[in-house]
């Protein structure tokens, strides 16, 4: 008997620290777009070379992180060191790799992991006359649309991140069941440092606005032509 409550007593134990470990998250930029590849704890985790990674879901405490830089024509340099992912924050890194000195990871920051931000749709309003069947759903949850200060909160939330890896996916996260307006659309593409982050965030948030008619608004925080081009070739494509 006493075995078996040291037993039970260890399960409890060990399911209390797995239910306190909860997943983190960590950015890492190379400086000045310096690109590279990433295998943590022994898995590749950037797919190929590239000047950001951001990671989520991984565990508190200690890594081994593995990067390889190219320097051209197949050759590059190796470098392996130990990171540390503090419980409860989003750890952000940043790679140097400069001239006469051996590559360093330095941790630039680390922010406190905020609840999502979450949008709640109003309870739908059957029409006059009409009620639902018993075994069926009873009507369609009707599109949310983010109000000026949800948006404005949403912004704050993003700015906190330093790379675009992160800030991009906030607010995918925000709104995948939501909507916006194309001049907060605009606000929230020229919050990316990158063209090709703009493009792809851009393209993304065409689905997301509800005033589709303005979305050229959302043209304003593209940097080169060339870009602007290229959504609007995307959004003629899926009109």
């Amino acid at each position: 008997m006493k075995r078996i409550l040291l037993l039970l007593l260890g399960g409890l134990l060990l399911a209390l620290g797995s239910v306190q470990a909860a997943p983190v998250t960590a950015s890492i930029a190379g400086e000045r777009g310096l690109i590279f590849r990433l295998s943590l704890d022994g898995q590749s985790v950037s797919h190929g070379a590239r000047p950001q990674v951001y990671l989520d879901q991984l565990r508190p405490g200690y890594h081994w992180a593995d990067f390889f830089i190219p320097v051209g024509r197949g050759r590059g340099v190796n470098y392996r060191t130990q990171i540390f992912l503090a419980d409860g924050f989003e750890t952000n890194f940043v790679l140097l790799a400069r001239p006469g000195s051996p590559p360093v990871l330095r941790t630039i920051s680390t922010v406190p992991l905020a609840p999502p931000v979450v949008a709640y749709p109003p309870a739908p309003v059957p029409y006059p006359g009409t009620y639902p069947a018993p075994s069926y759903p009873a009507y369609p949850a009707p599109v949310y649309q983010l109000a000026p200060a949800e948006v404005d909160n949403l912004l704050q939330a993003i700015q906190r991140r330093p790379f675009d890896d992160a800030r991009m996916a906030i607010m995918r996260d925000a709104l995948r069941d939501s909507f916006i307006e194309s001049q907060d659309a605009r606000r929230l593409v020229k919050s990316l440092s990158f063209d090709e982050n703009r493009i792809e965030t851009a393209k993304y948030l065409y689905s997301r606005v509800a005033d589709r008619h303005n979305f050229y608004q959302v043209y304003d925080a593209l940097v080169f032509p060339s870009s602007i081009r290229e959504v609007q070739e995307y959004v003629q494509s899926v009109r």
